[in-house]
């Protein structure tokens, strides 16, 4: 006979999971359509934020790394965002073979977007105290997700908030 109370905890699980999921998704739309305006994606915005906040360039390699991405998707997406003026590409120092450097389009960009409405009208239906819980709860999945997945945990200054 299966286990009725194993079955109700997979189950609040899989609704917590869902409720992530969906609500990632929601905020991610409601960021596309405000970057419109600005002409730039939520993945194009976070690889400006990722090169930002290692003083201006970056790895194609550490941009894969810190966004979660297969390296080709990362390579191909800044290849595309070369092509439109939001960074350049050179030969790199060191082991990394391409070094990533953001133009002033791409600074201006992603300056442009930082404080964007939609995130203040979604997040604002929290109180400052909600709000830091929520980055605390959210902070302390994604280390369990990095400790399971074997990936270490990098900082991020969440008192910055150009970082």
């Amino acid at each position: 006979m299966p286990d009725e109370s194993n079955d109700a905890a997979l189950d609040e699980y899989f609704l917590l999971w869902v409720l992530m999921a969906q609500t990632k998704d929601a905020v991610q739309k409601a960021r596309e359509k405000e970057f419109a305006r600005w002409d730039i994606s939520n993945d194009r915005r976070a690889v400006l934020h990722v090169i930002e906040i290692h003083g201006g360039r970056s790895t194609p390699v550490g941009i894969a790394r810190e966004l979660f991405r297969e390296l080709h998707s990362v390579t191909e997406m800044l290849k595309r965002m070369e092509k439109d003026g939001l960074l350049v590409r050179s030969k790199g120092t060191g082991r990394s073979k391409v070094e990533v450097m953001m133009t002033e389009k791409g600074l201006d960009v992603l300056v442009r977007s930082r404080h964007n409405l939609a995130d203040e009208r979604i997040f604002s239906v929290l109180n400052k105290g909600e709000r830091e819980r929520l980055a605390l709860y959210l902070w302390k999945l994604r280390s369990r997700v990095l400790q399971d997945l074997g990936i270490p945990e990098w900082q991020l200054d969440l008192q910055n908030p150009n970082g």
